[in-house]
């Protein structure tokens, strides 16, 4: 299938997918969870950046809600191809945070502009993931960093996941894994980002700050979840594993 309609159905589906919610519920939701991660990830951060009221941030596909909402300093901006639906449904006052709609292949912004993007769990989300990777690091400064996080797959994992795409398109005319366009290896995932991106730390398993030091660990926790991820994880099939690293842009010409 064409990318760009790829793309365009993943868009469907997750506009079908916020549509069911209700503002209170999505505040319940969030504000916890990135509560939390704003506290993980600030330590980190402040060792590479200085976090203050100039400090500009982006982030890169935030839904109606995300970890950007919940920084307390700062200037900040959000940008996500759905911002114009979100924002007539939700109704929530974004205050600080500077909302556009507009696509990550394509940011509305100067060049060397931020000190610092994040991109959580959104490079499986997009069109062009080469695209997103290169203008990030147009618009973010020299001593600027990106925050990054996305899902990857074991080997293995892709292949079955191809078998039963084949067949899942056939009998329900739909691609598998819809909200995603793409499923990355981790491989693939490191050789894109360092097209980019110098990487100074960086965690397979979670989210930086998050304490699950290796992919043992994090098959113990899915051996407690639901039977779907209980039963393959009892066979090493751990699905969706997210890898994330810290990075400064790497400049042209620069290996």
């Amino acid at each position: 299938m064409n990318p760009s309609k790829r793309w365009e159905l993943a868009q469907k589906g997750e506009k079908s997918f916020w549509d069911s919610y209700l503002i209170e519920q999505l505040k319940k939701e969030t504000e916890e969870r990135d509560n939390f991660r704003v506290k993980m990830l600030f330590p980190i951060w402040k060792e590479y950046i200085t976090l203050d009221d100039k400090t500009k941030i982006l982030q890169i596909g935030s839904g109606p809600l995300d970890i950007i909402n919940y920084i307390p300093i700062g200037k900040k901006y959000s940008l996500d191809p759905l911002a114009d639906f979100y924002k007539e449904k939700f109704k929530f006052n974004y205050g600080t945070v500077k909302y556009l709609q507009g696509v990550g292949e394509k940011l509305p912004f100067k060049n060397n502009f931020f000190d610092l993007v994040i991109l959580s769990n959104v490079l499986d989300h997009t069109s062009n993931s080469d695209e997103v990777l290169s203008e990030i690091n147009r618009v973010l400064n020299k001593n600027g960093i990106l925050y990054f996080d996305c899902a990857y797959y074991q080997k293995s994992f892709l292949v079955l996941s191809k078998i039963y795409g084949f067949f899942y398109k056939i009998f329900l005319n739909k691609p598998f894994n819809l909200y995603h366009p793409y499923m990355f290896s981790l491989r693939e995932l490191r050789i894109l980002s360092k097209k980019y991106f110098q990487i100074y730390e960086e965690k397979i398993g979670e989210n930086l700050g998050i304490r699950i030091k290796n992919l043992k660990e994090l098959k113990k926790r899915r051996m407690k979840e639901k039977l779907t991820k209980k039963i393959p994880a009892f066979f090493g099939l751990l699905g969706n594993i997210t890898y994330s690293f810290i990075g400064r842009k790497k400049e042209k010409g620069v290996s």
